[in-house]
């Protein structure tokens, strides 16, 4: 008789079961591990991921960064764990069931109650130890924290502080972060939150630990969160003006001083470019990297978007509801040059161009397909979706078949999914039962919601849907096929 292994004997006797996941799945890199660790410790549920980070070079695993974040969430969730070390290509988690996953109050002693400028806070903080980035460490542990204070036994502000690279190629900078992400937190309603830099951690010239805070402000409001809607912006009767409008135009340059002046001549060149930036306000600002091998550029867009006039869960309009009404959202576009620098200052100024001419061209993208979200944006807002009460949705924006930017004159599709977003609606609907919808119909991506912290069977009920609709996909793949074959007979 085979022996069970110790998390098997824990499967066995857990009501919740197992979810298993294949690393390689779609994007197949570590943005599958940081979401379905945070849904895990969220939701309770058994997990186990292998083949982890299956599709990236060098053979994948476990790198310092996604580490700190579970070692983080095992030990807010009292959470066992097998396989929870560097380079390791199969990860166990199982939540405890301890005073936090019993929900009387307290959780798992990653909150520490100081004292700051008089003031009381918790105190939370994730060291991951090398140049990792900050901002993939956030996506991991960002939505526990949201969802989760509530559990905390005296209602204080959050300061959360995570330790490592703040401006790494290849994953949201401290700028995007803070001019980006929690403005957009703030319009789905997690208001108030505040970003602050401690130190500049880089991956570009001379590597070195930086750090950066986010203060969560005291809140008593209950779950769930509210559905939450980034909608297209309404098409007027009368014909004028029809689309989104941008209100203001935000560069922030950190590159070496000499510079600067010329970073500013471009990015007024390329803003001109374009029809809908070239009478919009535009502010630059500018820093010393303070190394010739740091350049870095990140451009804001905020814009107008509408608020949605039907009831998300009635399908009736809203009361009082008044025309036209819009609230900000903010596109951003970032670049972390990580290419080979020439010696000469010629060649230095043509790669300012390249890094304006890039991040400019992209946000202009961004801005004529008249989206609520960015490209990053949309993926970090997946799981928000998933866990919200209702049908939440985002506006992806549309792609055009050709240079004219007119959708009444050329044909349109909403915008692609990236790989990124691709994969963590796949892990959402693997660990929560959801589904994502609209993409295929030009519609907005909407995604109704388990309403976290609200129904206590929500999660379960959800599954169970996704599990029968499942079997019966694959009973009628089974019965298609068997008519195949007597076919063919």
């Amino acid at each position: 008789m085979k022996r069970l292994t110790t998390e098997e004997v824990a499967l066995a006797q857990h009501p919740k079961g197992l979810v298993e996941l294949d690393g390689r799945e779609l994007e197949g890199g570590g943005q599958l591990v940081r979401i379905a660790v945070c849904l895990s410790a969220l939701a309770g549920q058994p997990l186990r991921i292998t083949r982890i980070r299956g599709r990236r070079p060098g053979g994948g695993g476990l790198k310092a960064q996604h580490l700190a974040c579970v070692e983080w969430l095992a030990k807010a969730c009292n959470a066992t764990t097998h396989g929870a070390e560097k380079g390791s290509k199969t990860l166990f988690f199982e939540p405890g069931t301890g005073t936090y996953g019993d929900r009387e109050g307290g959780m798992g002693d990653v909150f520490e109650k100081v004292s700051k400028e008089g003031k009381e806070v918790w105190e939370a903080k994730i060291d991951i130890g090398t140049v990792g980035a900050t901002g993939l460490a956030l996506q991991a542990v960002l939505p526990f924290v949201l969802f989760q204070r509530r559990y905390l036994k005296q209602t204080l502000p959050v300061h959360l502080t995570i330790s490592g690279g703040t401006n790494v190629s290849g994953s949201p900078s401290f700028e995007y972060i803070d001019q980006v992400l929690v403005p957009m937190l703030g319009r789905i309603g997690f208001k108030g939150m505040t970003a602050k830099l401690g130190k500049r951690g880089w991956s570009q010239g001379s590597p070195g630990l930086g750090s950066f805070t986010l203060e969560i402000p005291a809140s008593t409001k209950n779950l769930p969160l509210p559905a939450f809607q980034l909608s297209k912006y309404p098409q007027p009767d009368n014909g004028s003006t029809t689309r989104t409008r941008v209100v203001k135009v935000t560069a922030t340059v950190i590159a070496p001083l000499a510079f600067h002046d010329h970073f500013r001549d471009r990015l007024e060149v390329f803003k001109r470019t374009g029809r809908k930036l070239a009478n919009t306000p535009l502010e630059i600002k500018c820093e010393d990297s303070g190394h010739p091998k740091r350049w870095y550029l990140l451009v804001v867009a905020e814009i107008n978007s509408a608020i949605s006039l039907v009831d998300p869960q009635m399908g009736l309009m809203k009361p009082n509801a008044k025309k036209d009404t819009h609230k900000p959202c903010f596109l951003g576009r970032d670049w972390l040059y990580d290419r080979k620098l020439p010696n000469d200052v010629p060649g230095l100024a043509k790669v300012v161009d390249f890094i304006c001419g890039r991040v400019m061209l992209n946000i202009l993208d961004d801005v004529e397909s008249e989206g609520t979200v960015d490209e990053l944006m949309r993926d970090q807002l997946v799981v928000f979706q998933a866990l919200s009460a209702g049908s939440s949705a985002v506006w992806p924006g549309w792609q055009y078949s050709d240079d004219e930017i007119d959708p009444g004159f050329c044909p349109a599709w909403v915008r692609k999914a990236s790989m990124h977003a691709k994969t963590a609606e796949w892990v959402c609907g693997k660990m929560l039962g959801v589904k994502f919808e609209g993409q295929d119909m030009n519609h907005e991506v909407a995604c109704d919601g388990i309403g976290y912290g609200g129904e206590e069977d929500g999660i379960k009920a959800r599954r169970a849907e996704r599990e029968v609709e499942r079997l019966a996909e694959r009973l009628k793949a089974e019965r298609l096929e068997a008519e195949d074959s007597w076919q063919d007979v």
